[in-house]
């Protein structure tokens, strides 16, 4: 089963989270520590013989640091300034940019669904005559531009606001012929569609851009 999540967000938004300003920069910290707390440290084993010996003299441990096999602070650090990300601490970044898309978004739909799944129901929306350019998946067709690469087999992308709406139109326009298990299926992603324009006016109300539609699938 794969997880598909939608955020609505303006994609400057999310944009600007790489190489955030001060102010950002501080809230992502806010939102990342309380996502991810730091573990809590385990007590230290003691040391053999010739090890404590070296440790005084030296004052500093021997020992590697070892790496968090979890999100940590130098992963936020690295997304914040735009630095690139190891291969192996990818999905940990990942983690982190999801935890900030929910908090930072207006609203968000996360739903298991496989690839064979929305085939289908792709293919019944387009019996019940939806227009190809408003297919579900075109709702993750265009590149976030973003400096942070996908994992193997992770599909990533968003859709602008005024395709989100016309998405949306269009669902409706063929609501009605639906047979049962496809309204079924398509009525999460109306749901949350409907929310759009309230949304885009308390966007309008803050002073932030109109909600564009950020997309997430690891089918």
């Amino acid at each position: 089963m794969g997880r598909l999540s939608q955020f609505a967000i303006g994609i400057t938004e999310l944009r600007d989270v790489f190489g955030a300003e001060p102010e950002l920069a501080g809230r992502l910290r806010q939102i990342a520590a309380s996502e991810f707390p730091a573990a809590s440290e385990p007590h230290q084993h003691r040391r053999g013989r010739m090890l404590g010996r070296i440790g005084p003299v030296t004052k500093q441990s021997i020992e590697p640091p070892k790496v968090p096999d979890r999100p940590a602070p130098p992963d936020v650090e690295a997304l914040l300034k735009a630095h690139a990300i190891k291969p192996e601490r990818q999905a940990f970044a990942w983690q982190i940019v999801l935890g900030w898309l929910r908090e930072l978004s207006w609203g968000r739909l996360s739903i298991d669904i496989t690839e064979r799944e929305m085939s289908d129901l792709e293919f019944e929306l387009a019996a019940a005559g939806l227009p190809s350019q408003f297919s579900l998946v075109k709702l993750l067709q265009q590149d976030p531009q973003i400096p942070l690469m996908p994992l193997p087999g992770q599909r990533w992308g968003y859709a602008k606001h005024a395709h989100v709406l016309a998405t949306q139109q269009a669902l409706d326009e063929i609501a009605d012929p639906l047979d049962a298990k496809t309204a079924a299926m398509v009525q999460p992603f109306r749901i949350f569609l409907e929310n759009y324009p309230g949304w885009t006016d308390q966007a309008a109300q803050q002073g932030r851009p109109a909600p564009d539609l950020v997309v997430t699938w690891m089918p």
